[in-house]
Order: C-alpha cells, then structure tokens, then sequence
C-alpha cells in the first residue's frame, strides 16, 4: 500500500489542486457569469447642436451619480450616431434614435420609448395650405438624405399623392431652412424635432408661415406604423398668439433609448432608472408617466428592459446601491458558494485518509478476529489444520508490517501487531498440546 507516500504527498495531489480549482472558479464566474458591468460608458449622441446632445448631457449627470465614467461621442447625423453603436469597432453602446430607423438588420435593443417628435410641416406664405396642393417642382427642405425628417418627408408626400420625382429636396434643415423659407427661397420644410427647437420656434412664430396638419393621419399610421398620429391642439404652442390657430394632427416619431445586445443588464437597469427621473416629468404634448414607455417600440425591446417593466429586477439592487449591489452579487453568488465547496472539499480529504487507513485496519482486525473464532474449532476437530491458521497469521503478519502509515495512526499500527503475536502464541499453545 501507498498511502504513506500519498499522505505525504497529499498537498501536491490533493490540497493545491483543489485551490487552484477554487481560483479558477472564482475568475470564471467573475468574467463569464456573474460579470461586473463596465465602469466606462460611451454615448453615441448624434450632432452636438441636435436636441440628442442635450438629452445625452442628462443622462451622463445620472450614471456619473453612479460612479460611471462616461464619455459622449458626437456624429453629423442621427445615422452616423446608430453606426457608432452598431459598428464593432466603436465603444459607444448606449443611444438614442426615432423609430423610423427601426430594421431587422439593425443590431440594436430597445430599453424604452423615452419621447415622441412631432414631424412639423412648414409652407410658405400663399403656399400650398395641404400636402396634397403641392405644385410639381416644389422646393422641399427635409434634410440630408437619409435622416429622419427626410424618410418622414418622403412617407407623408408619398401618402398625399406627391410623386418624388416632382420634389426637389434641399439638404438645409434647422434655422438655415427656416430662414430660406422666410426668404422665399423654399416652398416647404419638413422637420423632426421637440417644440423647443430654434427653427421650430421662429418659424410657428413668423407671420405668414403656414403650419400644416396631416390628412388621414390614422390610414397613413396603418401603412407605416413607425409614425403615429399627434394631435395638436388649438394654442398649444402660444395660447395668447393662438398658434397653432385650430387643432392640428400631426405625425411623430418615436425616440428610442437604444443599446446593443451585449450591454450589461445591470447597466440597462441603471439606464431606466436614469430614464425615469429625466422623462416621467410632464412637457409639451406629454403627460406625467407617460415616458419612458415599454410599449409599441419600434426597435426590439430587450428582455431585461422587459423584466424591469414587470416589476422584475434582483433583490440586491432594491437594498444597495448601483456599485455596491453589483460587487455583493458577485459576492452572495459566486464567491460564497465557491469558498463554502472548496472549505468542505479540504476538510472532507483528512477524513478521506482517516477512513482509507481506518478501513485497511479494521480489515486486517476482522481477520484475526475471524482467525482467533476458528482456533478452537480446528484445534478439536482438525488439529493438522493448526498449521495452515499459523500460516495465514504469519501472512497477514507481513502484510500489517508492510504497511506505511502516518504517524497519527502508530498507536493503532501496534495495537494490531499485539494482537496478532497474541494471537500467533494462542495458536502455538494449541498445536503444542
């Protein structure tokens, strides 16, 4: 037997290779999965002069109070600023974006419905007093292609009859479209943007400049679902001035508070609770509570914003707070359960000795004792076997002084060698007779 070499050996083979496992343990569920979220956060804000930049500035305030370093990254366009999220090669995961954006072959999660924009339609003084009165070679200013206001632009002239090749569309948007349209230089603007807006407020505001409604706002809404009718009513913009002068239905779009799949669940949590404080306020055409909303998103809402809309988040994150919750998930979950097992896995291998050694003992005991029992019965019966019984006690002899034991178990060791010379001279005694 080895077990002396084993025991001797026992931290090599036993103990180091059960803390090694209970390290690796520990990295694992650290980096693969009970993960920390990121202590960086990138915003992908769109331009730095667009309503997005303002709104991303509010939400950076929030996380910050987190303890999150966060850093917003700006593009020209509202497209650009999606790219930058899609794009593997960027950092920014966190976003904002109208829903007219929304396609299968974006990447991209919706948390929540955080506002709506209404699509504004300006005509020019004397200009036509409908979409549909459109003249044919008619200036439209919409912006870049391939923004918001210019996909909106195109949905709402397509629904009011107005082929595309009869428009001819000017890239100005902002304050330069609006001052062109005061110059009589455009026919109409079409613009995506909160009320708040610089040109949305010079141009309701500028005498002569027409404000136009949508017709069949709910049919056009069936089509493309990505813009929803908006009623605005009478003086809702200035009620002394009585702009607009009657009830208005406008479209809108849905801005998204966007992520990409992989961010951390915890991080989407903190995101919404940031969402919350920054949009349940009531403003113009919104009511209180009625963003950040978790329904009818044109992007795919992700599961943990779904969760987090059900009431659903865990127990630690109600208690603690943001950084704090995170390190004693890992800790409840992942690092006390794995030092429990590795604890009883080191305790448990002494005891494995104890009844390996215990065992070889007792059954070396069992011999004699089964040898001493026969003794008798052979010395009266079968006196010529007395032989063979000294033989297996000689046997079992050498085999108990082979054995390498720790020192813990001498005492034992020797109790059993008394017992077999008592034994071997109880069996002497008998063939002697």
């Amino acid at each position: 037997m080895k077990l002396l070499l084993l025991y001797r050996r026992r931290w090599w083979l036993f103990y180091l290779p059960v803390i090694l496992c209970t390290a690796a343990a520990l990295w694992w569920s650290a980096t693969r999965w009970q993960v920390s979220p990121p202590d960086r956060v990138v915003i992908a804000a769109g331009s730095p002069q667009g309503g997005y930049s303002a709104l991303a500035q509010r939400y950076a305030e929030q996380l910050e109070r987190q303890g999150m370093n966060v850093e917003i990254v700006y593009s020209d366009t509202q497209r650009g600023a999606l790219d930058r999220i899609i794009n593997d090669g960027e950092h920014a995961t966190i976003g904002f974006a109208h829903g007219i954006y929304a396609s299968p072959e974006k990447p991209l999660h919706a948390l929540a419905v955080v506002g709506q924009d209404p699509v504004w339609i300006f005509s020019d003084p004397g200009g036509a007093a409908s979409l549909a009165q459109l003249r044919p070679g008619a200036r439209v200013a919409a912006g870049p292609p391939g923004s918001s206001s210019f996909i909106a632009a195109r949905a709402l002239l397509e629904h009011a009859g107005i082929r595309i090749a009869d428009v001819r569309f000017d890239p100005a948007t902002g304050v330069k479209a609006a001052e062109a349209l005061t110059d009589g230089n455009l026919d109409m603007v079409f613009q995506a943007s909160g009320e708040d807006a610089q040109s949305i407020q010079l141009l309701t505001r500028q005498p002569g400049i027409q404000l136009l409604g949508t017709e069949h706002a709910g049919s056009l809404a069936a089509k493309e679902p990505r813009l929803q009718p908006l009623l605005l009513p009478q003086g809702a913009i200035e009620l002394r001035g009585d702009i607009p002068p009657r009830d208005l239905t406008l479209m809108s779009l849905q801005t998204h508070l966007l992520a990409r799949p992989d961010v951390h669940p915890a991080l989407q949590r903190a995101l919404l609770d940031a969402a919350i404080e920054i949009h349940e306020v009531p403003n113009f055409l919104q009511r209180h509570g009625q963003f950040p909303s978790f329904k009818g998103t044109d992007f795919p809402l992700s599961p943990a914003a779904r969760d987090y809309s059900l009431g659903a988040r865990p127990w630690l994150e109600t208690l603690l707070p943001y950084r704090t919750a995170q390190r004693m998930e890992l800790f409840v979950y992942a690092v006390v359960p794995i030092l429990v097992i590795a604890l009883l896995v080191l305790a448990w291998i002494p005891r494995l000795f104890d009844w390996r050694i215990m065992a070889a003992l007792n059954h070396f005991y069992g011999d004699v004792k089964f040898l001493e029992s026969e003794m008798d019965s052979v010395a009266s019966e079968q006196p010529m076997a007395l032989k063979r019984l000294l033989e297996r006690l000689d046997a079992i002899e050498s085999q108990v002084v082979a054995l390498d034991m720790p020192d813990e178990f001498a005492e034992r060791w020797y109790t059993l060698r008394e017992h077999l010379a008592a034994a071997q001279d109880r069996l002497l005694k008998l063939r002697a007779r």
